[in-house]
């Protein structure tokens, strides 16, 4: 049986040129003052991979490492950098090193696609380590001087050896990184480099530095094709669905939520832009997209209804009912979800979607320039929003409400799709609808939790069934205040249109 820890790594790496001494204590202790060395460590780490890369090239490393005092393998996986320096999050695994655990494949995956993971290079460290210590002689700061060989696993190619330092944050609090800064300009100034490549880059070659397999595209201009907007569109949509596909697997806070506004925004995009689209290939799309929406669904709403029944409950045996309750729906619904995200289907999905990034399925108007083709399509969603505001009553019904919120998405969706090509007058008219959205979102939520509350009630004994009825009549009460909200911003966000060339 293996088991499995996480822990966030922000740490600075620097290269040592060939031939370059350096007293790597000596900058320690002039540059910190409180440096203790520790015990010297000969590494040997088997790192794994695709034969295509498809790990490395997304930032992720998976390796089997003896000898560093946490045996095992290790998962690396990029995350939100801290105070400039570059994070990842490296999950531990204690397993034997003749399989791979099946929870590392599992999270990586929608990146690996069902191709083999192999052992690919062979990294041998001998390894000083040094510890800094901080205010109340607490460790901040771990600083390893690392000589490398690598070697591949079946040893045809020759030995490959560099020499590299690395500064990593133990803690991430201000004297950690001011004094991570201090050590970093010492050792620029005595000929280091500072470097971003990976051990494990520096073992896989030069395809390591290939970009992954949905890249980063750069924004048109308003006067290239409609095709380059719309590949720049897909990819960051597509990018954001596969790192929240790997934050849900990892159960990560927020991952189901980002994930599911990932397959909104896609959904939004094929049919913003279905004047320039295949039709027969995006209606296609567009319903798996909404399949896999549905199935994280259940997930994000008890999310979203524990904590908000949750906060308003006053009596703790209420609190305590709809957050059992409500953990027992999460719990269910996580397990299905998850199973979707292993299923054929959204393995088809994913390849269907680089797929569209790579060749979108365009009609011949997507060769016009943007600035011709663009503007019409964003006005159509905004067209349906104001038809739909129109209808609206403010005590009209949550589900006409709830028609409003959906228009207001995609118009919005549309508006932050093309601001980057057509210019800061739709990003502020995006801007103004993200409040609107997340206002009528607010009434919305309000609306389940009162259908929530019922089902709870139903099944709870009387005092506390009495009380959840107590907590809905509040909430309505709420929800009709964000309605009021809304209209009252309503005139702003038409402005904000005309502005942008809308009505």
């Amino acid at each position: 049986m293996s088991s499995k820890s996480t822990h966030r790594e922000i740490e600075f790496k620097f290269r040592v040129p060939e031939g370059l001494a350096v007293d790597v204590r000596s900058i320690l202790e002039a540059e910190s003052g409180n440096v203790t060395e520790l015990s010297h460590r000969h590494m040997v780490a088997t790192y794994f991979d695709t034969p295509s890369l498809a790990l490395l090239r997304w930032g992720i490393t998976l390796r089997h490492r003896l000898g560093g005092g946490d045996d095992g393998w290790h998962l690396k996986v990029p995350a939100e950098p801290s105070g400039g320096a570059p994070a990842r999050d490296e999950i531990h695994v204690q397993a034997p090193p003749t399989v791979i655990p099946s929870e590392l494949v599992s999270i990586v995956a929608p990146l690996t696609r069902r191709q083999d993971i192999e052992a690919m290079a062979i990294v041998r460290t001998d390894r000083q380590p040094f510890i800094i210590r901080g205010d109340g002689d607490i460790d901040i700061i771990e600083v390893v001087d690392d000589h490398v060989t690598v070697d591949s696993p079946t040893a045809d190619e020759p030995s490959e050896q560099f020499h590299e330092i690395e500064v990593e944050l133990l803690l991430d609090n201000p004297q950690a990184h001011q004094v991570a800064a201090r050590l970093s300009a010492a050792l620029v100034n005595t000929g280091a480099a500072t470097s971003s490549m990976s051990k494990a880059a520096q073992a896989l070659g030069p395809a390591a530095a290939d970009p992954p397999d949905v890249p980063v595209i750069a924004t048109p201009h308003a006067n290239d094709p409609c095709i380059d907007a719309i590949k720049a569109i897909f990819s960051a949509y597509v990018r954001d669905l596969l790192i929240a596909d790997v934050g849900v697997r990892r159960q990560l806070p927020d991952a189901v939520h980002q994930m599911r506004v990932a397959c909104r925004r896609l959904r939004s995009a094929m049919k913003t832009f279905s004047p320039l689209l295949d039709s027969s290939s995006v209606q296609y799309l567009r319903e798996e997209l909404r399949w896999l929406a549905s199935e994280l669904g259940e997930v994000r709403d008890s999310e979203v209804q524990k904590a908000r029944l949750a906060a308003l409950a006053d009596d703790p045996d209420v609190k305590e009912y709809i957050v059992s309750t409500l953990d027992a729906r999460l719990r269910a619904a996580t397990s299905s979800s998850l199973a979707a995200l292993r299923s054929d289907r959204h393995d088809y999905l994913i390849e269907d979607l680089i797929l569209a990034v790579r060749e979108p399925p365009v009609e011949a108007a997507a060769f016009d320039p943007a600035s011709q083709r663009l503007p019409a399509c964003a006005a159509k969603p905004w067209r349906r929003l104001r038809t739909a505001v129109r209808k609206a009553s403010i005590t009209g019904p949550a589900e006409q409400w709830h028609d409003v919120r959906i228009r207001a998405k995609q118009a919005r969706y549309a508006a932050e799709a093309v601001a980057p090509v057509l210019g800061k007058d739709f990003a502020r008219l995006a801007k103004s609808l993200a409040k609107a959205t997340e206002i009528l979102g607010e009434r919305q939520d309000a609306h389940v939790s009162s259908v929530v509350l019922a089902e709870l009630a139903a099944t709870a004994p009387a005092p506390i069934a009495f009380q959840l009825g107590v907590i809905a009549a509040h909430n309505e009460v709420a929800g009709n205040r964000d309605i009021r909200t809304f209209v009252d911003r309503w005139p702003d966000i038409v402005a904000r249109a005309e502005l942008a060339g809308l009505e």
